[in-house]
């Protein structure tokens, strides 16, 4: 593991808010050529991305205080502050950085459904990046096992454990393959893309999580798992009754990139 990516002098750059960053930068440059190649502003994408990232940190970070270990933190505040060893739930970021993202769209006259069905891609691939400082962090690690591509997490103890980090970074990579896949093969109705994110997110989440090490968490990986398909549940409901609302002219359009 490697905690600490770069040493500079007495200042040091983390892996986990190094891939986080960089995350957020590549899911960002990604948005912001899809909407360019749309006739859209980029400036629009860096304006919602300012508002997203905030937010979706608050999220993240209350999210996982109140997951993990609310008890702890009331204790020491400070800790709450610390974000470069980690700390931070998708569920919180996804949650709060939805609710910001669908304000700032709807006050700025943009429609919606179909700006979320560019934004769905470029959350995934982010999520894929940023995953890859959990792991050198050494942090969301499975539970032991006798596979060969088992991980040793010195940070934890000397056995051999399920890399689940690289499961989500794997599990990012194909809903980001899958959705411009189906982006480019043409959208039917306006929030598919979205919804399909979604649905899929929630059903790998799933997996991962009866895999991961969350003994944290009040009811374990059961309930971890729970929570993942209820997403998925989320999602397939949305899919459904946007599929049979009526359709603009726009929402047959063909995706490209």
């Amino acid at each position: 593991m490697r905690p600490v990516l770069i040493h500079l002098g007495n200042f040091n750059i983390y892996s986990y808010g190094f891939f986080v960053a960089l995350g957020i930068i590549v899911a960002t440059l990604y948005l912001m050529n899809r909407v360019k190649r749309r006739g859209g502003s980029p400036e629009t994408v860096i304006d919602l991305v300012l508002v997203t990232v905030i937010s979706g940190v608050i999220g993240a970070r209350l999210a996982y205080i109140l997951l993990y270990d609310p008890r702890y933190y009331l204790e020491h505040p400070g800790r709450i502050f610390m974000l470069q060893e980690g700390g931070l739930a998708f569920y919180g970021a996804f949650i709060l950085g939805l609710l910001a993202s669908v304000i700032f769209l709807r006050k700025a006259k943009i429609p919606v459904l179909g700006f979320l069905d560019l934004v769905a891609p470029a959350v995934a691939l982010g999520y894929a990046v940023a995953r890859i400082g959990c792991f050198l962090n050494g942090c969301c690690y499975g539970r032991p096992t006798d596979l060969p591509w088992g991980v040793v997490f010195p940070v934890v103890d000397g056995l051999r454990r399920h890399p689940t980090q690289l499961y989500s970074v794997l599990a990012g990579l194909l809903i980001f393959a899958f959705l411009e896949w189906k982006t480019r093969k043409g959208i039917r109705f306006q929030g598919q893309i979205f919804s399909l994110f979604l649905i899929l997110y929630g059903l790998l989440r799933a997996g991962i999580e009866l895999l991961r090490e969350n003994a944290q968490i009040t009811g374990g990986p059961a309930t971890a798992s729970l929570a993942a398909l209820a997403l998925a549940a989320a999602g397939a409901v949305f899919y459904f009754v946007l599929k049979r609302l009526p359709r603009e002219g726009c929402a047959a359009r063909r995706g490209g990139s």
